[in-house]
């Protein structure tokens, strides 16, 4: 059960979320821009789930840390991350207002999918043969499961949404969306989405064609891809062209 080759998929995972939080959290604690904010908070998640799931396998994941432990990784990383990933992507381009709103009710949704994720019932016999792949089944089916689904659904609806909005902007020719260009914008929410459908693939995989091995290889590909969206998000627009933007935008470029 702690084979060493175990640990080596996620720990890398482990690495590559935990230096991508800290950039995205730093970048946050200098410029205050409120999708930093999202952002660092769905990849703390990740880094903090894969985390969690290395502890659970080196205490072993029936014990009764390693229940809570497991609890924990399928809260953060399988039910809460991409929904707040999705909530970046919307406080990129939105208003306030509307972030704020989406933010509470992302909120309360969270709290209810951990809560029942929590109490749900779980199978200890795969669960004692969770190393080295995600643990796919492993939690028996109940209303935990169609939160999570409702959870998941609006962090893809939200990162494809901006992503064809930000490219509907770009078609129409507006330079600049929140002092961003368009062009970055819309590639950023491109390398965001891929990103994402890296990580939903590698969880799909495992659920409906038992392909588990590749898991924690995907992901970690996933993150990488989903990062370089993340960084381009946070190019600037150049001085130059913040004098053809509109007048209000170009005040906010100062800031």
């Amino acid at each position: 059960m702690n084979d060493p080759v175990l640990f080596v998929p996620p720990v890398i995972n482990v690495i590559v979320t935990g230096l991508f939080a800290g950039v995205i959290l730093r970048q946050y604690i200098t410029r205050r821009r409120i999708y930093q904010l999202y952002w660092s908070i769905a990849l703390s998640m990740a880094f903090l789930a894969t985390l969690a799931y290395i502890g659970m396998i080196a205490v072993q994941p029936t014990s009764g840390a390693g229940v809570l432990l497991f609890r924990l990784y399928y809260i953060l990383g399988g039910a809460l991350m991409p929904a707040w990933l999705g909530l970046g992507s919307i406080a990129l381009v939105s208003s306030p207002r509307v972030t704020r709103i989406s933010a509470s009710v992302l909120s309360v949704l969270s709290v209810l999918a951990a809560v029942l994720i929590l109490l749900a019932e779980i199978n200890m016999t795969k669960l004692s043969q969770i190393a080295g792949t995600p643990g796919t089944n492993t939690i028996q089916p109940g209303a935990w499961l169609a939160m999570t689904i409702i959870l998941n659904t609006l962090g893809v609806i939200a990162v494809v949404g901006i992503a064809l909005y930000s490219g509907w902007q770009l078609m129409h020719r507006q330079a600049s969306m929140g002092g961003m260009r368009t062009s970055n914008v819309l590639w950023a929410n491109i390398f965001i989405l891929v990103g994402a459908i890296l990580n939903a693939t590698a969880g799909t995989l495992a659920r409906f064609l038992g392909v588990q091995n590749t898991f924690w290889l995907i992901m970690a590909i996933g993150w990488i891809v989903l990062f370089v969206g993340v960084l381009l998000a946070n190019r600037r627009t150049s001085p130059t062209k913040a004098s053809e933007a509109p007048k209000e935008v170009a005040q906010l470029i100062k800031r």
